[in-house]
């Protein structure tokens, strides 16, 4: 299921196993203002992000608490592991890919611990973020409730 591009629609699936929620609902107003972009949270159940499409990395960060990526369609995706968890400073995270590396639907990407990252205080939340939303006439975003890894998260309809 991952990667589907149907007629003219392009369909990024959920890189994680989780529930789905709205980022406005996030505490982190770079996220629930839409200031990096269209997205959509998902609060995780399992500690694997896998690509959501095949895809460029164009910067895994160094703590890996975040992943930028242009997929094959030209989509720019944040894919950022809870809020405030840069502070962690890698702690909990371990990451697969490295800069510039192609990736295929459904390649691990970051590994992290969830227990742990909730023990030091972090919300978990996980937004997905379209940051070239300009370049669609029209996004939608899964419903809230669960979603597994693979499955249609975001479906973007090119101008």
């Amino acid at each position: 299921m991952f990667g589907n591009k149907k007629k003219n629609t392009i369909v990024i699936a959920s890189p994680l196993d989780g529930d789905v929620t709205p980022v406005s609902q996030l505490s982190d107003p770079v996220f629930s203002d839409d200031v990096l972009g269209r997205g959509i949270a998902i609060k995780p159940s399992s500690g694997d992000v896998l690509a959501p499409a095949g895809a460029t990395i164009s910067l895994m960060f160094n703590t890996g608490h975040a992943v930028s990526l242009i997929t094959d369609d030209g989509v720019e995706l944040l894919i950022h592991i809870g809020i405030d968890t840069v502070k962690l400073k890698g702690r909990h995270f371990k990451i697969h890919k490295n800069n510039n590396d192609q990736v295929k639907a459904g390649d691990i990407l970051i590994e992290f611990d969830i227990a742990s990252i909730i023990g030091e205080g972090y919300d978990i939340s996980t937004p997905v973020v379209i940051c070239n939303p300009d370049e669609y006439k029209k996004i939608s975003f899964a419903p809230q409730g669960p979603i597994k890894a693979g499955e249609p998260l975001i479906t973007l309809m090119p101008q």
